[in-house]
């Protein structure tokens, strides 16, 4: 059995080169890494290092005693790799003879399973070798000496190391003469790649013929409708091409340029006329040209020079071709690609069927991606045409679809593996058994195959509650064993699998069903491995740069982020040093592209929302009501007749003056996405696309979320974008129209997110979280409202619920406190900054309302003695200090008591409109009759003042009845002083032709009556008598103001809820008199303020010191 283990041997050894070749990359990496721990390899001069080594003053400046031990851990690992890269060529050497010994015959279009590791293992033996005695590893093969020196140890595996080092000096040819023995094996293993080469060539343009396949043809499976087709066709060429070349070189590159018929110079032909360059192992590049240039020149062939010039033909060739060749190969893979996607998406059910060939083009397409990214990476030759290296739609379509179409077998996993048990079972194996009874196999080989069989027809699918499972007990290697074992020839003939090119062909066929079967996502992923990009990650961010210059593929770049889930691939369990540095960049590298992605978004996002809020400015009333006023007055201006001519000349030259102002209509579209707005939907939308495309990425088990990423960014626009709409002198409806605009374009983008959810968190957040924001606006705003209400021109008109300006004759006029303190700018204040917004702003003019009201106070107190003192006389008040102060104060309270009115009312009135139910019963509860005897319940009390149904955020210290009492009476004493104030006349109208209801006193006196039923509101037990009979004896004409004097009384009396006599005589008769008498009183208007009036010298030396 020792011929079947051979091809374990390979999988294990093959294994084992790509680590090496892994780790001696990661120490390429370490010393060209400044501040490495192999940095102090660059200190060392190359053509010094003898020198060094031998003198011991020049080692220990290097090598300190103090840091040797350091060190030589440090070389300690970095040793051992190259003691093992030592053993290689025997082991290769090895592996080989029993090939040898077992007879056994390598070609990749009958025995593909066997003949392909052994190419990549000679290859990769062969690129090894090449990267280790390269110019740029010359400071890594001074490491045995430093570590001989410094460990003063001279044993047998360092003097074999030193051989080996001295030995391959010339890799190629040396390994070339050690596998000599070899030479025939491995060079029919090399022609044969010729075929499948050239048939790569044109295997675009076959699928393209296939296209339009019959519906048929599509349910048939590949390898049943086209008898040519085979697991060959799976290959990758770019990687094929570079195999069969290392292979041919180790082989004594057998040619013979004067047989047209010789292999060699097909094989050349295939490949040297195809491209220039190919990568050895990750970003190490190898020129084919100049490699085999510089053997034959170094060789003793007789024929080199013609060669060498043939050489250069296939190269000119490769040049000037591949500009239209390779270009034109990329557009049909990527139109391949995008339809067959297309086509599988809707009928999931033929990916069984046509895996075949869905494997064909991802092989190709990533073939044709590596050759890209290599030569553009390349050094540049003059004589090519650049064309062919430039990055087009097509590399970037390849890229999308490619991933999206291991998408589709991934998502379909249950399917495939269900169609190849069948095929397996059934189409697969039918005829393998009658044809291996035609064939003189041994005892071995025939059981074998049995065996292999007859597991096949074990295999089982069945479903639990964690999903399919498959019971497979087919082994990986059983396929490779059989194959191995069929390749063995004779003495006497041929071996079986050259006998029988249909049983090869069906054997295949099996070993890859079996594969996709075991899993059919990791082998499309080995077949379209795309990992190579990570190790040129520059070309692969410009393809990404590249893309956002086709607003009609921006969903494509959702493709760069899951192709970064391939470089983990790239690992290998012998070099875990670079585990965490390849895993940390790859994320950074998917970050990256997904915040990008995020970020362009946005900006589309933005510059969407800026155009519809153009758009939707248009539409304001109050531009459209300006050009339907404009086209009236045109109308009726042409529709009147006149008989002056200077009438006429004047007409003309006011439509010339109205036509330099007018606002001309925009000229209509003629054709489709010309305007901003339709281009920028285009992108927006395909970027929108890219995000919900894929549900998670996942690299080396994190997860990724894309639509994670672009809401992120989302938030944050948003965010920024409504803290640039809160900003004074903006009026809050200006704010609320802006963010109705704004959130209305994003509903109309339909970005997939709930956006009104969106935007009312961040508009929560904002209230309870950014005070800087809220509060700037809320203070600015306050303190112009505070700035209006302390002019003496500014009334709360309670049946407008707003303050008004007046002009000295009250007379009505235009300002900007009617339009602050209106109820819509009310409810647009709280429907921006919410419960916690108007909350600090009552508390902030509450605050304001207490220092005046302990200020008022002060002044009450101060007068408490000559108050509580039995007087009837009428110059009672004359006695009184700080008279003036009082009254200013006590309007300055009622305006803001007002206002903090306004402010609760405009919140009780959102507040009603979004949950009235609620509303109600609040209110039913804090009204109710349970409510008035035992007081509202702290828990109720907190919801109603949140809901607006009370004076929400002032909590001012109630004073006791002492304190209320005196204040009623000190009104009552001033009540004759201001009766007789000429700057407080009470007007039920505004006077004017546009008359409005106002009910106020002039300078708004009052709201001095508001003031005192605000801080008297807790007390129940106030007399009023004396209010009473200073009002009833207040002399109607003597007085300049008595009638607005005796409204005052009754507004604090009424208040207070007297209903007996004599307050009702008072309420109904003198009340009644008094605002008729108001109504009708045609007085000359005072025009001075009431502060200038208490300030003057005449009311000063009315009061007695």
């Amino acid at each position: 059995m020792e011929g079947p283990r051979i091809y374990e041997s390979v999988i294990v050894l093959n294994d084992r080169l790509e680590g090496l070749l892994a780790r001696f990359d990661f120490l390429s990496t370490e010393i060209d890494t400044p501040k490495s721990e192999l940095d102090f390899l660059n200190q060392i001069p190359i053509q010094k290092k003898k020198n060094i080594l031998k003198d011991q003053k020049q080692f220990a400046e290097h090598f300190p005693l103090d840091q040797r031990e350091s060190i030589k851990t440090v070389l300690k690992p970095h040793m051992d790799t190259l003691l093992q890269i030592a053993e290689l060529p025997a082991t290769v050497t090895g592996v080989l003879k029993k090939m040898v010994d077992q007879r056994i015959h390598l070609d990749l279009n009958l025995n593909q399973t066997l003949t392909l590791p052994v190419m990549k293992m000679v290859a990769n033996t062969t690129s090894l070798l090449i990267i280790t005695f390269s110019s740029t590893m010359a400071k890594a093969l001074m490491i045995p000496d430093i570590y001989s020196k410094l460990t003063d140890q001279a044993d047998e595996e360092l003097r074999n190391l030193g051989t080996f080092l001295k030995r391959f000096a010339h890799p190629i040819e040396e390994l070339a003469n050690m596998l000599g023995p070899f030479s025939s094996l491995l060079s029919q293993a090399a022609f044969s790649a010729t075929k499948i080469l050239e048939r790569a060539e044109g295997q675009a343009t076959n699928q393209m013929q296939n296209l339009l396949i019959s519906q048929e043809g599509l349910q048939t499976p590949d390898e049943i409708y086209n008898n040519n087709a085979g697991v060959r066709d799976i290959l990758d060429p770019f990687q094929l091409a570079r195999w069969a070349f290392l292979t041919f070189l180790v082989s004594g590159m057998p040619w013979e340029l004067k047989n047209k018929d010789d292999m060699g110079t097909k094989l050349l032909r295939a490949i040297l006329s195809n491209g220039w360059l190919t990568n050895l192992f990750r970003d190490h590049m190898l020129n084919y040209q100049t490699t085999i240039t510089e053997i034959l020149k170094r060789g003793k062939d007789k024929g080199k020079a013609k060669k060498i010039a043939e050489i250069k033909k296939w190269e000119e060739v490769a040049l000037n071709s591949a500009a239209n060749t390779r270009k034109n190969k990329r557009l049909m893979l990527a139109l391949l690609l995008e339809d067959y996607c297309t086509l599988f998406e809707d009928q999931q059910i033929l990916i069984g069927p046509r895996i075949l060939m869905i494997l064909t083009l991802l092989a190709h397409a990533t073939s044709e991606i590596n050759w890209l990214v290599v030569h553009q990476n390349g050094v540049r030759k003059k004589k090519e045409n650049e064309s062919s290296l430039y990055t087009g739609q097509e590399t970037i379509t390849i890229l999308y679809y490619l991933t999206k179409m291991r998408d589709l077998i991934k998502n379909n996993e249950c399917i495939i593996k269900a169609y190849f048990i069948e095929a397996l079972k059934l189409e697969d194996t039918k005829d393998v058994e009658e044809m291996l009874e035609q064939l003189d196999l041994s005892k071995e080989d025939s059981s074998l195959v049995k065996k292999v069989l007859d597991n096949i027809q074990k295999i089982e699918l069945t479903e639990n509650e964690d999903g399919v499972k498959v019971e497979n007990p087919i082994h990986r290697y059983d396929m490779g064993r059989v194959i191995t074992a069929l390749s063995s020839q004779t003495q006497s003939s041929s071996s079986p699998m050259q006998m029988s090119p249909k049983l090869t062909r069906q054997l295949e066929i099996i070993c890859m069903h079996i594969q996709l079967l075991q899993d059919p996502i990791k082998m499309s992923r080995r077949i379209s491995n795309l990992s190579f990009l990570y190790f040129y990650r520059d070309t692969f961010e410009d393809y990404f740069d590249h893309l956002f210059q086709m607003p009609y593929s921006l969903s494509y770049s959702i493709a760069f982020p899951m192709i970064c889930q391939d470089f983990t691939s790239a690992l290998n369990r012998i070099c875990p040093e670079e585990y965490d540095v390849l895993i940390s960049e790859t994320h950074g590298l998917a970050n990256s592209f997904l915040d990008k992605m995020a970020e362009k978004t946005i900006e589309q996002i933005e510059t969407y929302c800026n155009e519809y809020t153009l758009l939707a400015k248009d539409l304001v009333p109050s531009k459209v009501a300006r050009i339907f006023s404009e086209r009236e007055q045109e109308y009726k201006k042409k529709s009147e007749t006149s008989e002056s001519e200077n009438v006429e000349l004047e007409d003309q030259e006011v439509k010339k003056k109205r036509r330099k102002t007018i606002v001309h209509p925009s000229t209509l579209r003629k054709n489709l996405f010309e305007s901003k707005i339709e281009n920028v939907t285009i992108g927006m939308k395909e970027l929108l696309k890219a995000f919900y495309s894929r549900n998670s990425i996942t690299i080396a088990s994190y997860k990724f979320f894309p639509e994670a990423f672009f809401l992120e960014k989302l938030t944050d626009k948003i965010t920024e974008k409504i803290k640039g709409f809160v900003h004074f002198p903006i009026i809050p409806s200006q704010i609320l129209l802006n963010l109705s605009s704004y959130h209305t374009a994003l509903l109309h983008i339909d970005p997939g997110l709930d956006i009104s959810t969106l935007v009312k968190e961040v508009m929560y957040d904002l209230r309870a979280n950014d005070d800087i924001v809220t509060h700037t606006y809320l203070t600015k705003y306050k303190e112009t409202l505070f700035t209006a209400l302390g002019s003496p021109h500014c009334y709360y008109n309670e049946s407008m619920s707003c303050f008004m300006a007046m002009t000295p004759k009250m007379e009505t006029q235009s300002d900007m406190i009617e339009l602050l303190t209106s109820p819509d700018e009310m409810e647009a204040l709280s429907a921006i900054f919410g419960v916690e917004g108007l909350s600090w702003l009552t508390s902030q003019i509450g605050e304001n309302i207490t220092t005046s009201v302990a200020k008022l106070l002060h002044i009450v107190k101060d007068n408490s003695n000559l108050l509580n003192e039995p007087r009837d006389k009428d110059d009672t008040w004359k006695h009184l200090a700080n008279i003036p102060e009082f009254i200013l104060t006590a309007i300055d309270i009622g305006k803001k008591v007002s206002l903090v009115k306004l402010l609760d009312q405009g919140h009780e009135n959102v507040t009603k409109n979004r949950v009235e139910y609620l509303s109600g019963v609040i209110d039913m509860m804090v009204n109710s009759e349970m409510s008035n005897l035992l007081g509202v319940p702290d828990t109720i009390e907190k919801i109603a003042s949140a809901m607006g149904s009370n004076q929400a955020g002032i909590e001012i210290e109630r004073n006791d009845g002492g304190s209320s009492q005196l204040l009623v009476s000190m009104v009552s004493t001033l009540l004759p002083f201001l009766a007789n104030l000429a700057t407080s006349r009470f007007f039920p109208t505004s006077t004017g032709n546009n008359f409005v209801l106002l009910d106020v006193h002039q300078n708004s006196l009052n709201s001095l009556a508001d003031a005192v039923m605000y801080i008297t509101s807790s007390s129940s037990t106030l007399d009023y008598q004396q209010l009473v009979r200073n009002a009833l004896s207040l002399p109607l004409e003597s007085h300049k103001n008595s009638m607005g004097a005796i409204v005052l009384a009754h507004s604090i009396i009424s208040a207070g809820g007297k209903n007996d006599i004599p307050y009702c005589v008072f309420q109904s008769a003198l009340f009644q008199s008094a605002m008729v008498q108001s109504s009708i009183d045609k007085k000359d208007l005072h025009s001075g303020t009431i502060v200038h009036e208490l300030n003057s010298r005449k009311i000063t030396k009315l009061f007695k010191k």
